[in-house]
């Protein structure tokens, strides 16, 4: 009698629940999947950012080598030939870059961006190029360039600058 009232109960089989398992581990993948593109695309922007904001840096330095030079009486454009340069937010003037090493950043011990030192290294390069036009204008660029998964990023800013003096 016992045997007969539990053939007359209804279970799942195991192959429905192997398919069960097979939907869920399928709607799993596709969230996890998601989850990690998603952190992926925030270290991509957090960089972006932080290159731009680099970037912009550059430009400002040589617009203050350029407002420094009015202050001292000094032509608009001294020390701001033509070539590449790295500058840091200490330099008083851009330096020429000699070495490819030259345009790496590092994070000093206060947590500001620097060129060369002891600190730890960052993922980001930054040169600024000056092009002269005439003898009152100028064209700077700033190039920030970082690497993330084997792959190359870069970030480029340009401004004009001029002796309106």
């Amino acid at each position: 009698m016992k045997l007969k009232f539990l053939k007359n109960k209804s279970g799942f089989t195991l192959v429905e629940v192997l398919a069960v398992l097979f939907v869920i581990s399928l709607g799993l993948i596709g969230v996890l999947s998601l989850i990690v593109q998603n952190i992926q695309s925030q270290n991509i922007n957090k960089r972006t950012i932080a290159a731009y904001q680099l970037a912009q840096e550059g430009l400002e330095l040589i617009r203050k080598t350029r407002d420094t030079n009015w202050r001292n009486g000094d032509a608009w454009n001294l020390n701001l030939g033509a070539g590449s340069y790295f500058m840091d937010y200490l330099d008083e003037t851009p330096t020429l870059i000699t070495h490819d090493t030259d345009s790496e950043l590092y994070l000093d011990n206060n947590g500001f961006y620097i060129h060369g030192g002891v600190t730890s290294l960052t993922p980001f390069k930054r040169t600024i190029e000056i092009i002269p036009i005439d003898g009152g204008s100028m064209r700077v660029y700033a190039h920030v360039v970082w690497y993330d998964r084997d792959k190359v990023f870069n970030y480029d800013l340009e401004t004009l600058f001029y002796d309106w003096r």
